[in-house]
Order: C-alpha cells, then structure tokens, then sequence
C-alpha cells in the first residue's frame, strides 16, 4: 500500500480513487432500494451516522493534509539550509591553504551528488549510487579539514570551517530522512476509508430519496480525490506534481563551477 501511495506513477492512485468512490456512490444507489426501503423508520438514526461519518472523514482529511503541508515546507527549507551550509564550507575552505583546491574539488563532487539524488529518489540504484558517493566525500573533506585543524588547534579560521562542514554534513543527513519519512500509511489508509464510508452513505442517502443528481455526486467525487492527491502529492517531494525546489543547490553548484 506504501509504494501504491508514495512511489506509484502519481496518476494511478487517483484513478482507483475516482472508480473506487464512484462505485461507493453507485451501486448502493442502485442496488441498495430494497434495502433502504425496510430500514426507512430508521432513517433519523441514518442522518445521524451519515453526518458522524462525513464530519470524522473531513477532520482525518484536515489533519493529513496539515501534516504533508509541514513536512513539505520542512522539506523546502532544508534546501535553502543545505545551500548555504556548502556556500560557507566553500568560503571558508581557503583556510586550507595549499589543499584548499582539492577541499572544493571534493565539496564540487559532493554537491553535484546531492543534488542527482534528491532529483532522482524514484531511480533507486542511481540514488544509492550517489548517496555513497556523497558518503565518500564527506569522508574525505572531514579528513582534510580534520588533519589541517590537528596541526593548527589554535587557527580559528579552521575551526570555523570544522563547524560549517560539520553543519554541512547533519544538514544531508536531515535532507534523507525528510526525504523518505512520510505522513504515516495507516492515517492515508484510514482517511481513504473514511471517505469512501461517507460515499456509500451518500449513496445510501440518494437511494432513499430514490434519485441521485449526476452532476453534483461527480463534483463531490472530484473534489474528495483532488484533495486527497494533493495531500499524498505534497508527501511526494520529487516524484509527485509538486516537488521542492532545488534551485538553492543548484545555484550554488553553478557558482563553485565558475569560481576560478
């Protein structure tokens, strides 16, 4: 149910959405007469579980959709974060004097993996590829800086690049997990049931009054998925229609190209 919800293509579970709850709509209108018929002294009892249950569907809604909104501004703020993190190491890695070339070749590398892999988390090899690779120069930028420090403890000018590439590297590590934590399955799951139990209500509901206005179950059905994508496609940051911007990264990667 996670890949269907967070790694599918992004048309698919909107597709099941719309047959799912058209369906929910349609077939108690059609074949639930005879039963709503035998049931209609109950139909106070009825209006009661169908508002109980649009009400809870509608609040489970809210709460998801609050809950992707957050990770996905958290998401799009460890971008600037990351950013500015490699601009400082970059700067202050003329500290190193003579190894200060190699320290930004490296910090070059390190920045171009990055940003291949949070622009491809649904091509798993190439990702992993290059999140070991990040890995790897990390290692070797903390080494350099590390070494250069240990021959000079008093410079501050390399205590202030240990701190900036220490803030570099916790900043990637916040980036992975922002990346693959999402919005919990079971709470999509739960609001997906919901929805769907307030569906068949309505149709419950159109069978008692024997009609069902065409256009307005179309609208509610459109509107339940388009609500519903849009909160499972902000948990989505890079394979669903909305995705963070990477632009911060990619600047600054354009910058250290250029710089002589």
């Amino acid at each position: 149910m996670t890949y269907l919800i967070f790694q599918a293509n992004p048309w698919l579970l909107p597709i099941v959405m719309l047959v799912v709850l058209a369906l929910a709509i349609e077939v108690p209108y059609r074949w639930g007469r005879s039963w709503v018929a035998g049931a209609a002294k109950h139909v106070d009892a009825f209006n009661a579980v169908q508002a109980g249950l649009l009400t809870l569907a509608s609040f489970v809604l809210g709460l998801s959709f609050a809950q992707a909104s957050a990770r996905f501004d958290i998401r799009r703020d460890l971008v600037v974060k990351e950013a500015n993190a490699i601009g400082t190491t970059w700067l202050r890695a003329d500290q190193l004097g003579a190894r200060t070339a190699t320290f930004r070749r490296i910090l070059t590398e390190y920045t171009q993996e990055r940003l291949t892999a949070y622009s491809t988390p649904s091509a798993p090899a190439l990702y992993a590829r290059t999140i070991r690779e990040s890995d790897d120069d990390q290692a070797q930028m903390w080494e350099i800086a590390s070494s250069a420090l240990r021959a000079h403890p008093t410079d501050l000018g390399l205590s202030l690049l240990m701190q900036t590439l220490n803030d570099t590297i916790d900043v990637s590590a916040e980036q992975l997990q922002a990346l693959t934590i999402h919005v919990p399955t079971a709470v999509v799951v739960l609001t997906l049931v919901l929805v769907a139990l307030g569906s068949l209500s309505l149709g419950l509901r159109f069978a008692f009054d024997g009609s069902r206005p065409g256009m307005l179950s179309a609208i509610y059905v459109v509107a339940c998925v388009v609500v519903i994508s849009m909160m499972i496609d902000y948990d989505r940051p890079q394979t669903g229609f909305v995705t963070v911007n990477l632009n911060p990264i990619r600047i600054q990667l354009e910058a250290m190209k250029k710089a002589p």
